[in-house]
């Protein structure tokens, strides 16, 4: 009986080291690999060409020091770098990165962008990574927050402020408003696009009644064209009706 017990005992504990050392061991060996990766490809370039988005990749391990995390861009004489914070967790996550300009300022194209991630364990340890981008324009519209009353509250008169940056064609917008039982739509043309905030004043017609001092819905959008492609942006906000 003891010998019986004995023989089972070994098998149990063979089975045991087969279906868990093995286990033990790939955990005990697994090491967090140290990582960033500039991704390349069609990037956002903001209106006024002061700052880029970059999308970046990083995989590094919680326990680790941050030491230095930058990522830089480069177009011709302009250039810009910025700092950012990895997010450590083992696994490889992305992240955004809007890096403003030192130097000159960015134009739509190509341009160069690296990175550089160092870590502390032990002794210091690095990766480092680049990528062209392709730096695509980026338009922005704000609405002013007063819309003033004109013929007798048939239309309403507001303020939309475009930006676009150099190489880009506007092609206007529209601005809609609505006051909770009346509704207006009113357009405008081409603004130029030079990085810098140009004004119009729109005027919103309504054929549905008058308007009403008192606080109102509104709605702008705007659109550019630049190598065949079109990029809008728009702005929803309340306003005052004056």
């Amino acid at each position: 009986m003891r010998s019986g017990f004995s023989r089972v005992g070994v098998v149990l504990a063979l089975l045991i080291g087969v279906l868990v050392t093995p286990g033990a061991q790939s955990v005990s060996a697994h090491r967090t690999q140290l990582a960033v990766e500039v991704l390349s490809g069609q990037v956002a370039l903001f209106p006024d060409g002061r700052s880029v988005l970059v999308h970046l990749k990083t995989q590094c391990d919680p326990k680790w020091t941050i030491v230095d995390a930058r990522v830089r861009v480069e177009q011709g004489e302009a250039w810009g770098e910025r700092s950012f914070t990895p997010r450590c967790q083992r696994l490889s996550y992305g992240l955004q990165v809007t890096v403003p300009t030192i130097v000159g300022t960015f134009r739509t194209g190509p341009a160069q962008s690296s990175a550089v991630l160092v870590v502390q364990q032990g002794k210091a340890k690095e990766a480092r990574a680049s990528a062209t981008l392709d730096l695509r324009p980026r338009v922005s519209i704000q609405l002013g927050g007063t819309a003033a009353l004109e013929d007798g509250g048939g239309a309403v008169r507001i303020d939309v402020t475009v930006t676009c940056p150099e190489v880009s064609t506007g092609l206007g917008g529209q601005v809609r408003v609505y006051d909770g039982q009346v509704a207006g739509t009113g357009t405008f043309g081409a603004t130029p696009c030079d990085t810098t905030p140009h004004t119009v004043s729109v005027r919103v017609e309504t054929t549905e009644g008058t308007f009403r001092v008192g606080s109102a819905e509104a709605f702008a959008f705007v659109g550019i064209e630049e190598r065949g492609d079109i990029f809008q942006d728009a702005d929803l906000r309340t306003v005052e009706v004056i």
